[in-house]
C-alpha cells in the first residue's frame, strides 16, 4: 500500500509540474490509424490515433475537480493507456505506468476544452492519470 501511495504522490507531483514531465503534449492529429494496432511496449509514446487505439477505447477510471474531468483511457487490444482531460484552458493531464511512474506523458488544454496525451505501455502493468486545474489543484485516478 505504501508503494501505491508513493507512486500516486509522484504522479501528482509530476502533474503539478514540481517534477518536470519527460514528454510533451500530443496534438490532436487527423492521421489515419494503421491497419494493425500497436500493442504494449510498441504503443509507448504514440498518440492513440497513431497507434490505432483511439476507436472504441474504454474509460477505466475518472475524477472531477472544479467542473473539470480527468479520464484514464485504455484500449484492451493495444494494452496501452493515456489521459484525456476536459476542462478550462491551462488544464494539464498526465499519465504514467507502474514500471516507471516518473516517465510520464503530459497534455495541456491550449484551446478548446479537451486534450489527450500520448500512450504508455499497460501490458502487465497498471496506469494512473492526474489532472491539474489552474487555481483549483490536482486530482488523480486510481491505478488500474
Amino acid at each position: 500500500m505504501h508503494t501505491l501511495s508513493t507512486a500516486v504522490a509522484t504522479l501528482a507531483l509530476a502533474a503539478s509540474s514540481l517534477i518536470p514531465a519527460t514528454h510533451t503534449t500530443a496534438p490532436h492529429t487527423s492521421a489515419k490509424a494503421p491497419l494493425l494496432a500497436c500493442k504494449g511496449p510498441a504503443c509507448n509514446g504514440l498518440t492513440p490515433e497513431e497507434g490505432g487505439c483511439a476507436d472504441n477505447a474504454d474509460t477505466l477510471d475518472s475524477a472531477t475537480l472544479a467542473g473539470a474531468r480527468v479520464e484514464l483511457r485504455y484500449k484492451a487490444a493495444c494494452r496501452a493507456a493515456w489521459v484525456r482531460v476536459h476542462g478550462p484552458v491551462g488544464t494539464v493531464g498526465t499519465v504514467a505506468n507502474t514500471a516507471n511512474p516518473q516517465n510520464t506523458y503530459e497534455t495541456r488544454i491550449d484551446r478548446g476544452s479537451d486534450a489527450h496525451s500520448r500512450m504508455v505501455n499497460d501490458m502487465d502493468l497498471k496506469a494512473a492519470a492526474c489532472m491539474t486545474v489552474p487555481g483549483a489543484g490536482t486530482v488523480c485516478t486510481d491505478w488500474k
